[in-house]
């Protein structure tokens, strides 16, 4: 009987807070003035089962910052193991992913390999040319006629961030572009990551292809769960190979992540697992990493979006790991 009452309690507030928020009490609603629900009654808060409890929640309204000089436009770091902010500038801010946006097309490849679909092994056969609507971009030059394994393109996708890796995997997965960025979609939205929208596979600028720091960082921890994609990030020294005509082409494969190549020290005491990077003219320079703390084991995952410049992001990044004590 007690636990009727409070149901019945319960509808009878949810009742008189949809009266009041419609009008009915007498009171309109004027739609150029902000409405606070929290004046009203405490309304019940609905999210997707387990996602609170197994993710850092950060308030849409907090770590705002409007700083022209800023040397980056949005950062965050979070303590993976204890699920806490160490840091944050403009964790919901819209920005552009660039090549960053590959650890999701990552995802969506390895569950087609997790579901049978396809195979790390499976050797695909280019098709169609492959051609971009701007110039200098990174690629490693696949042409119709090429064959290449998955497993090679998904190290050429990640290790060195090559466009058309991103383009024939996402054919073989999905027949089309557009059928594989649906399936992009689909995922970031079952992560949670609902203020994303992406356009392509590969993060080249479209202004319809957009992300949040905190989105990217729901992502991620997906992309983390998945050892064979940690595993290939690791590598720092890996040679591809692909066949034209009967030809065998290798490659040596540079990771484009700075303290991998040693462009940059890797901060002392901490270890890289996974990574991706990302660079166009709009979206920056940018970094989204996990560093374990040798001392402590604890795990922390680090992002910058659109630092002025690589010396730059990486300086940053190293000064966000000093916040950790």
């Amino acid at each position: 009987m007690k636990c009727l009452n409070k149901i019945i309690g319960f509808c009878m507030v949810f009742l008189l807070s949809i009266s009041m928020l419609s009008g009915c009490n007498g009171q309109s609603y004027q739609i150029e003035q902000p409405l606070h629900i929290g004046s009203f009654v405490n309304l019940p808060i609905v999210r997707p089962s387990g996602l609170a409890s197994e993710n850092v929640v950060i308030p849409y309204d907090a770590y705002i910052f409007d700083d022209a000089d800023s040397e980056y436009e949005a950062g965050l770091l979070i303590n993976q193991t204890r699920n806490t902010v160490v840091t944050a500038v403009n964790p919901h801010k819209k920005i552009y992913p660039a090549s960053m946006t590959k650890i999701l097309t990552a995802i969506v490849v390895m569950e087609a390999i997790e579901n049978g679909q396809i195979a790390l092994t499976d050797t695909v056969l280019v098709q169609r040319k492959i051609e971009f609507n701007e110039e200098n971009v990174t690629a490693l030059g696949l042409e119709p006629g090429d064959y290449i394994t998955v497993n090679e393109l998904l190290h050429g996708l990640l290790i060195t961030s090559y466009n058309d890796c991103a383009i024939v995997l996402a054919r073989y997965v999905s027949g089309s572009i557009s059928a594989f960025v649906d399936l992009m979609n689909a995922k970031a939205t079952e992560l949670g990551a609902t203020n994303s929208h992406f356009v392509n596979p590969h993060g080249l600028h479209d202004n319809n292809h957009y992300t949040t720091p905190y989105d990217l960082y729901l992502i991620f921890k997906e992309f983390l769960s998945k050892n064979t994609l940690v595993q290939i990030d690791k590598e720092t020294d890996y040679v591809l190979t692909l066949y034209r005509d009967d030809e065998k082409i290798q490659t040596n494969l540079v990771s484009t992540n700075g303290f991998l190549s040693k462009s940059f020290d890797i901060p002392t005491g901490y270890q890289i697992t996974g990574w991706k990077t990302g660079t166009t003219d709009r979206a920056g320079s940018c970094i989204i990493l996990e560093f374990i703390k040798e001392d402590t084991k604890e795990e922390y995952i680090c992002l910058i979006s659109n630092a002025k410049d690589k010396e730059i992001l990486y300086q940053n990044v190293e000064d966000m790991l000093k916040e950790i004590y």
